[in-house]
């Protein structure tokens, strides 16, 4: 295998991640490959090295593993592993691997090669060994490469303006009729109208927590602009766009509030006779509890404060929703950033165990001309 043959730092790594064992492709370790690969020519070289020998195996699943991690290499590392591939030493290689592997591991070869050639390898004189070697295979199996992207466009370009001229020239003309203009284009259908914004009236405070959400009084008017969703409405007022709890609103407007009663004030309800503020409180519903819990039907006034404590408690449930609804989104948001603190320091971790890799001087393939 030339210089692709012995030891590699990669080939633990590279053997789990093509392992015949494996079910489905093992990005997460694909991409932890890529990234060490990258880091230098070395590193590029001893993983080019492990791949290779994972192509040559016995097995067609590895061979198909091996296959998707060299492709994945090439999209992810960088220019450092596109010099190691195109080498002469990596298209002999790849055509002895070709030339032996069984016919579905061959067209994946094949398959990876074109891509290759049409997309990363394309148009740089250092890595136009790809596209040579792409067109030599095409050649010897009596097909005929397919055209780039770009030529393809030009081509269909070419062929709808002659078709074009076509349809415009009379019968038996040998050049378009040029008496007529062009037909003009058809106007562009004008967008639809956006649906007019529904109002609503707030029932209570509302402070946005997350930079997507509205803040606004009790007693303001708010613009409905998406209700699609049943728990959280999006509208706008004077402070801005933005999400909102859809129960904290309602779409009677027929009395609205005093402007010195909408600044400041919140929500007051009617509890035993008094008026008191909507508001969260724990000691009031475990009371009600209680008494819930220890009430004599038999009795005829063993319930007379419960009525009470329950119409307190009911008048704050729309603010131990939101309040449980804001505590949700933090809670998924602090479970995200700690999955994310544990993988950046488990990266780290590992990065400090690895070996820095020895410095190697690039071989004479690698090296630009001149």
């Amino acid at each position: 295998m030339g210089i692709f043959g012995g030891t590699s730092p990669f080939d633990q790594d590279v053997e789990r991640a093509t392992s015949e064992n494996n079910t489905s492709e093992e990005w997460g370790l694909i991409l932890e490959i890529c990234d060490r690969a990258g880091a230098s020519a070395g590193a590029a070289r001893d993983c080019l090295r492990a791949v290779l020998r994972r192509l040559a195996h016995a097995d067609p699943h590895v061979q198909m593993h091996a296959a998707t991690l060299l492709d994945a290499c090439v999209a992810n590392c960088g220019r450092l592993f596109h010099l190691e591939v195109a080498s002469r030493d990596f298209e002999e290689e790849f055509r002895r691997l070709v030339a032996r592997a069984q016919p579905a591991v061959a067209q994946k070869l094949r398959a990876v090669l074109r891509k290759w050639a049409e997309g990363e390898f394309r148009n740089d004189p250092q890595l136009d060994l790809i596209p040579s070697l792409h067109a030599k295979l095409c050649a010897e199996a009596g097909e005929k490469p397919a055209p780039a992207a770009a030529e393809k466009r030009e081509q269909e370009e070419l062929a709808r303006a002659i078709a074009l001229s076509l349809r415009e020239a009379a019968p038996g003309a040998l050049y378009p009729r040029v008496d007529e203009p062009p037909p003009a284009p058809p106007a562009p259908a004008a967008p639809p109208a956006p649906a007019p914004a529904r109002k609503v009236r707030a029932l209570y405070d509302f402070e946005a927590a997350e930079d997507n959400e509205l803040t606004f009084l009790a007693g303001e008017i708010v613009h409905v602009t998406d209700a699609s969703d049943p728990n959280w409405w999006k509208g706008y007022n004077e402070r801005g766009e933005g999400l909102f709890p859809s129960n904290f609103v309602t779409s009677d407007l027929s009395e609205p509030r005093p402007e010195s009663e909408s600044r400041g004030a919140e929500k007051r309800v009617q509890w035993a006779g008094a008026e008191e503020p909507a508001r969260i409180d724990e000691a009031a519903m475990d009371e009600a509890l209680a008494l819930l819990h220890d009430a004599d039907p038999a009795a005829a006034d063993d319930g007379a404060r419960l009525p009470a404590l329950e119409a307190r408690a009911a008048a704050a449930g729309p603010l131990v929703d939101a309040a449980l609804e804001r505590a949700d989104r933090r809670h998924a948001r602090l479970t995200q950033l700690s999955a994310d603190l544990v993988d950046a320091l488990n990266l780290y971790h590992e990065l400090m165990r690895d070996p820095k890799p020895a410095y190697a001087p690039p071989h004479a393939y690698a090296l630009p001309p001149g």
